[in-house]
């Protein structure tokens, strides 16, 4: 008799096991987060579980190098996660595959939906979120950040400098600092974002999209390219750093100041002098290269689905959105967010979050279509290519040819 009990206990136990891995949906994240931003990620994915007895968020650490292109062959392969953390540019190259959730039909959903979603955003953010190419969304923004210019302030100072606010004055301040001290005055992190900025500033346009081209392939585009290169020609920049950023170099006196994101500031560790941040420098036509980046949900069942837009939903809470700003080091798009008294003593004692604010009244949107992301690679390729020594105009039109390919898909 007892061995019948037993066996009856162990059947039930098996058929609730069954039933609740039936009833269990997993959600997986990667991501290359690290320190406060990792630490963060896993608690709240952590509080989340423990609210939900039907979801289970399961976050992965991935390696940096090649991350996107590991996504991207997993999810093609139907072995991917179900979330990433990224750019709008990025979700428009899964579009025409499908590979893609439609966010915006549960942020629209009477019962599980987001109603003040839209009215938070800022509209240029709200039109970065959906203004893919199939009308719908593809992006949940969670964080606003953006490049700005950290430099040496005792350099600066000992040579009598002015903190910069155009091109031209950055490029004459590199150029006195290298014949003083013999380093470079100046770098970037990311030439594609100096080279959208100063393409851009130019007056230039950048994606046609009825005909999917390029609109950047023109004269003027190609002086301000050859400009940058002139100045790294000149020694008064420099393209050649030690590291993966600028921030080592930077640290270690190697360099003057650098354009980097507002995130980067808790790796500024200075050998021996004193550091302060600017808004990046805008000439011409005012634009800057704000950066959006948030959730991005990939096609799967529709209780995957579901289940991904729900963690989502917990992650913009104003609450927990703040949280994840903080880490971040960043702004957030969302008012609700914004308008918390906590955040605003957050925000006003980081100078790295005020000089990205300084240049949001000239925030520009650029259109996501399939492609977009090899447009901007193109168009950085074409600024160091045009650094080391080939013509900004030659540079410039192999890249144009290039990205016209990958938005046609050639």
């Amino acid at each position: 008799m007892k061995n019948k009990w037993l066996l009856i206990a162990v059947l039930v136990l098996l058929v609730t096991s069954f039933v609740h891995a039936d009833a269990t949906t997993e959600v997986v994240i990667w991501h290359t987060f690290t320190g406060d931003q990792d630490a963060t990620l896993n608690a709240l994915a952590e509080e989340f579980n423990a609210l939900r007895e039907d979801v289970v968020i399961t976050v992965q650490s991935q390696p940096y190098q090649g991350f996107l292109d590991n996504v991207y062959s997993a999810v093609a392969n139907g072995v991917g996660p179900n979330i990433i953390f990224d750019y709008a540019s990025t979700a428009a190259d899964y579009v025409n595959d499908g590979f893609i959730a439609d966010i915006g039909k549960y942020i629209d959903d009477p019962d599980i939906g987001i109603p003040t979603f839209r009215d938070s955003l800022n509209p240029k953010i709200y039109l970065e979120a959906t203004g893919f190419v199939d009308g719908k969304q593809h992006a949940i923004p969670l964080v606003t950040t953006g490049p700005i210019l950290f430099y040496n302030k005792t350099i600066y100072d000992e040579l009598g400098l002015q903190v910069p606010a155009t091109w031209t004055e950055l490029a004459a301040n590199s150029q006195a600092i290298f014949d003083a001290k013999g380093i470079a005055g100046f770098a970037a992190d990311s030439l594609t974002d100096v080279a959208q900025a100063l393409i851009m500033q130019a007056g230039s346009e950048y994606i046609d999209l009825e005909t999917l081209t390029v609109l950047w392939n023109n004269e003027a585009a190609a002086e301000r390219l050859q400009w940058y290169a002139d100045q790294v020609a000149a020694g008064g920049f420099s393209v050649t750093k030690t590291g993966d950023y600028w921030s080592n170099d930077f640290n270690a006196g190697l360099v003057a100041s650098y354009i980097g994101s507002c995130a980067g500031i808790p790796y500024i560790v200075p050998d021996g002098f004193e550091f302060d941040v600017a808004p990046m420098p805008i000439e011409g036509e005012p634009w800057y290269n704000a950066w959006n980046r948030g959730i991005l949900i990939f096609s799967a069942d529709e209780a995957t689905e579901r289940a991904a837009y729900e963690f989502a939903k917990f992650y913009v809470t104003p609450e927990n959105n703040e949280r994840w700003c903080k880490a971040m080091i960043s702004l957030s798009p969302y008012a609700e967010t914004a308008a918390r008294e906590s955040f605003q003593a957050f925000v006003a004692v980081n100078p790295a979050l005020a000089a990205v604010e300084a240049n949001l009244p000239y925030a520009g949107f650029l259109p996501s279509v399939t492609g977009s992301y090899a447009v901007r690679v193109e168009l950085g390729k074409a600024l160091t290519l045009a650094a080391g020594g080939m013509n900004a105009a030659e540079a410039l039109a192999d890249a144009a040819a290039a990205a016209n390919d990958a938005m046609q898909g050639r």
